[in-house]
């Protein structure tokens, strides 16, 4: 990562710890591989892992998915950055597991392979969506081949 030039004024190593707590740097990465994948498209297949799918699977009627981290929680595991699924337009599921850290770590990486594969692309902030071809993708999945790792999400409703 190369950091700002402003660095070494003490406003400047305020704003990057700002930057820093609230993932500012991941997030920018993935938007980054978004957005290349939607200028130059990838030539190969990517193989999705499980957690790639169910993210997919998941959202295949809203194609709406966050990325949240919550540097106020005690601790470091409900801090961790975690994907967020647009069920309905009343119900997410989050992917983040206090007990088992690993969880939200692969769906992270899940989701860093839809970034590559081209099927999401950048919204605003921690904000992104399915591309037409995500949807397509999305829609292609049957819902029972991923409903043991859906389960692995906690399901918020509003």
């Amino acid at each position: 990562m190369n950091l700002p030039s402003f660095i070494s004024s003490a406003t400047g190593q305020a704003n990057l710890w700002k930057d820093l707590t609230h993932s500012v740097p991941t997030l920018a990465a993935l938007a980054q591989l978004a957005s290349d994948r939607l200028v130059t498209p990838t030539t190969t297949e990517i193989e999705l892992s499980l957690e790639a799918r169910t993210i997919l699977s998941i959202t295949r009627n809203r194609g709406v998915i966050e990325l949240k981290s919550n540097n106020t929680e005690f601790e470091s595991a409900q801090r961790m950055l975690a994907v967020y699924v647009e069920q309905s337009a009343d119900t997410h599921v989050m992917f983040r597991s206090r007990i088992e850290p690993e969880i939200t770590v692969k769906f992270l990486d899940g989701f860093r392979q839809l970034c590559d594969a081209g099927l999401v692309m950048h919204q605003v902030g921690g904000e992104f969506s399915l591309t037409s071809k995500g949807f397509e993708q999305a829609k292609a999945i049957n819902p029972a081949e991923v409903s043991d790792s859906a389960a692995m999400g906690t399901v918020l409703s509003f």
